[in-house]
């Protein structure tokens, strides 16, 4: 392997010379430049990124904490978003796991800041306000997706979670439906699903409907969990004619139970999700959901963390996000 005193030796050259065309730190000859740069490629002479990071202070990459990487379209929409923005500046991403578990998201934030990644992306719903909060008084400009964190507002991209639920509900509403279950997650720590829920019961009390225990089913948030659910309302025999969803995959859970049971829908139940992810609008019928704009999040997350970088102004840009209702043939 090509070291970076072989390539002074081939363009006749200090090592000096080849360290300030490799971190571009300084002025350097255009004749003694050409020269390294073509050194270095009759070598295959690739720069050592540590040691380039420790000379330019910076590492190129950005470090980004996703909640899971096998979890469906939501963290690969959410990462396309980023990295749509880290490409164009020149860089590149790093991401890892915490699977919403507080010691997995510690350990993958500090492996992070370990490798020295320039700015971090964090999508953290396990660890406590007061620790996420410490991370970012740090040195490392730090911006959280998804999450308000008390104090660090102007490092939050977050979305309005229950006002979208109240407009998935009351879209139900003036369907007609009085009777609307609801399918959601069965943390009851978890930040989103008490925002939704409290989205559900909003929408319920504006229409003076008296919220009904036995219309909410709980479960793991995911395709399986929404079938579990959905077959432990259709068990307590409480009527309805609506469910909503705490996400699409548990919607479509639900909608596979209903079908195996011989419900028709939306004739006799109509369904709302909420994400609109992309199988949304391919399963039968096409799924009316409210759309989650976590591609624009990812993005909008990723441009404030490269201006932190930059130091730039960062007032002006929108970090509160609104979900949108997407009409689709799953409401009657």
């Amino acid at each position: 392997m090509a070291t970076i005193k072989d390539v002074s030796q081939l363009a006749n050259v200090s090592i000096s010379t080849v360290s300030r065309v490799i971190n571009n730190t300084a002025q350097v000859a255009p004749e003694k430049r050409e020269a390294v740069l073509a050194a270095m490629k009759e070598l295959s002479f690739r720069p050592n990124s540590f040691a380039q990071a420790l000379v330019s202070k910076r590492s190129n990459c950005i470090g980004v904490l996703v909640g899971d990487l096998c979890g469906g379209p939501f963290f690969a929409q959410m990462m396309r978003g980023i990295e749509s923005m880290v490409d164009k500046a020149n860089k590149f991403t790093i991401v890892v796991s915490g699977n919403h578990d507080a010691a997995r998201e510690r350990h993958a934030i500090q492996a992070l800041l370990q490798r020295q990644c320039d700015a971090l992306i964090l999508h953290s719903k396990a660890l406590p306000d007061e620790e996420l909060s410490e991370l970012a008084s740090g040195s490392t400009p730090i911006v959280f997706i998804n999450r308000q964190v008390p104090g660090c507002e102007e490092r939050c991209v977050w979305l309005d979670n229950q006002a979208g639920i109240t407009t998935a509900c009351q879209h139900l509403l003036d369907a007609g439906h009085s009777r609307i279950a609801f399918i959601t997650s069965d943390d009851e720590e978890f930040v989103d699903g008490q925002q939704r829920m409290a989205g559900y019961r909003v929408a319920l009390q504006r229409a003076g409907i008296e919220l009904d225990p036995a219309l909410i089913g709980r479960a793991f948030a995911d395709e399986k969990g929404g079938y579990v659910a959905m077959s432990e309302l259709l068990e307590r025999g409480v009527p309805f004619t609506a469910v909503l969803g705490f996400n699409d995959a548990m919607v479509a859970g639900a909608i596979s139970c209903l079908l195996e049971r011989g419900y028709k829908i939306p004739q006799q139940v109509s369904v709302v999700g909420f994400d609109d992810i992309p199988y949304a609008r391919y399963i039968y019928p096409k799924l009316t959901t409210v759309r989650y704009p976590i591609e624009e999040m990812g993005e909008r997350a990723a441009e404030l963390a490269l201006r932190l970088l930059d130091h730039k102004p960062v007032e002006g840009l929108a970090l509160k996000f609104e979900a949108e209702l997407v009409r689709r043939e799953s409401v009657a």
